[in-house]
């Protein structure tokens, strides 16, 4: 006997992602949907038993811990096994983010099926998600964090492509762009993006050309010394507002850098006898 639960509400994060919807069937034999078109995408996660899945011409037998992925204004169809019919849950989701998310998951036109390499952790939110409607106990906040959290869990932990390394990198830099003020290190940026400290330094020699830590530290610098040029600030507020915490840690590597003083540089830049690198 088929068991269904299944919950709609229209939740956007801004235009770049939008929940729309989650549910959860344990199948009865042979159930199928389609030949159908959705207008967002749509991702079924196999739980247990199998089925297939059709799309473009071609046929995927799909079982436990893999994944099929609907795109937007693409005609599919999917059915259960006769024998041993599946238990799924999906999430529908949309917005500019959404397509390359998924690619970075592994996902698009070519890639529409997926492997689960999470360990169950996929699985156990996107139920949470389900169960949380069952419970009554949802709110914006909650479903939008849950639908980022479940598509963390889709991304591969070391990926070797270079397009998703680049990305990678690009997130390492916007997080040290907009937080280099605060106490961070390499493995706060490790974190923040999703991968350890070794592959971090590794992408970020291949991507940036030097290593994270001295990248931070040049940057910091670099903002130093704009400040220097451009404010009155005391160079012990612009040492903490550029983060270092020590003024003696941030005279010694500006000298190392600019070949004076802090103090020096701002008095020559009054002067225009400064270049900023």
């Amino acid at each position: 006997m088929a068991e269904l639960k299944e919950y709609y509400r229209e939740i956007k994060s801004g235009d770049a992602l939008a929940f729309y919807f989650c549910g959860w069937e344990k199948c009865r034999p042979g159930h199928s949907f389609g030949p159908a078109v959705r207008p967002h995408f749509l991702f079924h996660l196999i739980l247990s038993g199998k089925g297939h899945y059709d799309r473009a011409g071609e046929r995927y037998e799909i079982g436990p811990g893999q994944g099929f992925l609907i795109l937007p204004g693409e005609s599919t169809c999917y059915q259960a096994d006769q024998e041993d019919p599946w238990e799924y849950c999906w999430i529908g989701f949309g917005g500019r983010s959404a397509a390359g998310i998924l690619r970075e998951c592994g996902l698009g036109k070519e890639t529409p099926i997926y492997r689960d390499r999470s360990g169950g952790r996929l699985r156990r939110e996107m139920m949470q998600l389900v169960d949380s409607f069952g419970h009554g106990d949802v709110n914006s906040y909650m479903l939008l964090g849950r639908l980022y959290l479940a598509l963390s869990y889709m991304m591969p932990k070391q990926p070797t492509g270079g397009t998703v390394a680049q990305d990678y990198a690009n997130r390492a830099l916007d997080f040290i762009h907009n937080n280099f003020g605060y106490e961070i290190g390499v493995a706060e940026i490790a974190r923040t993006v999703g991968i350890d400290r070794t592959y971090l330094y590794r992408i970020f020699r291949q991507q940036v050309g030097e290593s994270p830590k001295r990248y931070l530290t040049a940057f910091r610098l670099r903002m130093a010394a704009g400040m220097l040029e451009e404010t009155s600030l005391p160079v012990t507020e612009v040492a903490l507002s550029c983060g270092f915490k020590e003024a003696s840690l941030f005279d010694r590597q500006f000298r190392g850098t600019y070949g004076c003083t802090p103090l020096q540089y701002r008095n020559k830049a009054k002067n225009g006898m400064c270049k900023r690198i």
